[in-house]
């Protein structure tokens, strides 16, 4: 092989490798954005939790209001109502 192809080659593998290295930046930098988007949907979702048992509480509790005659010492009073 003659020395312009040599050189040729040389160049073309510098470049290949430098187009590498700024493509492994690239996955880094992605990587350790990831991890952060990760870590904060996980905090997210622990408070999504007590968001739903929050809810899940009011519904009970507005249902045990909005019902009428579900309460013990309502439906005792309404027994004595009656006789």
């Amino acid at each position: 092989m003659n020395s312009s192809a040599q050189t040729s080659q040389a160049s073309t593998k510098t470049r290949q490798i430098a187009h590498l290295a700024q493509q492994l930046q690239l996955l880094a930098q992605r990587t350790e954005q990831l991890e952060q988007l990760s870590a904060t949907t996980a905090e997210q979702a622990s408070y999504m939790r007590l968001l739903g048992g929050y809810h899940a509480a009011w519904f009970m509790a507005s249902q045990r209001i909005m019902t009428p005659g579900d309460a013990p010492d309502e439906q005792a009073a309404a027994a004595e109502e009656q006789q």
